[in-house]
């Protein structure tokens, strides 16, 4: 499989060059909250040559603070969906593009890493043990979406 980094600039010119050369098949369209490593949300686009079977993954990098990239359903219809769940799970604004909600969050992209999981914050953590412990009663962590977790 082949990745090719595209400026975010031309991630809608590069996915229909990408079409127009033979990856006319997509397979999935998601992103990966880079928190911790840099500042931006990187947005990955795999399509398939059907004729081939290679694949390709077009990758982008949008800002976290402004997370923003050109909407791509024009070239793929079946895009409009993924983007929807880009969108709800990551924050990221397609121009042109179908943005409403798949789900109610209330507040916040949950698949952010910055994002405060409030249901993990005001309920106990089930069970004896903890998470990243072996044994009951060590030292208490917190868990996975709470504030001050590792």
């Amino acid at each position: 499989m082949a990745e090719y980094q595209i400026p975010a600039e031309q991630w809608a010119s590069e996915t229909a060059a990408a079409r127009r050369a033979g990856f006319r098949l997509l397979v999935n369209l998601t992103a990966v909250d880079e928190l911790g490593r840099s500042d931006e949300i990187r947005v990955i686009l795999t399509l398939e040559n059907p004729e081939t079977r290679d694949r390709a993954d077009l990758v982008t990098r949008t800002s976290r603070g402004d997370a923003r990239l050109p909407d791509i359903a024009h070239v793929f219809p079946g895009a409009a969906w993924l983007q929807r769940q880009v969108h709800d799970f990551f924050g990221v604004h397609f121009d042109g593009g179908d943005n409403r909600p798949l789900i109610h969050h209330a507040g916040g992209a949950p698949l952010r890493k910055g994002v405060l999981l409030e249901p993990r914050q005001a309920k106990p953590w089930p069970g004896a043990v903890e998470p990243g412990s072996s044994e009951p009663g060590r030292r208490k962590l917190l868990p996975p979406g709470v504030e001050g977790a590792k």
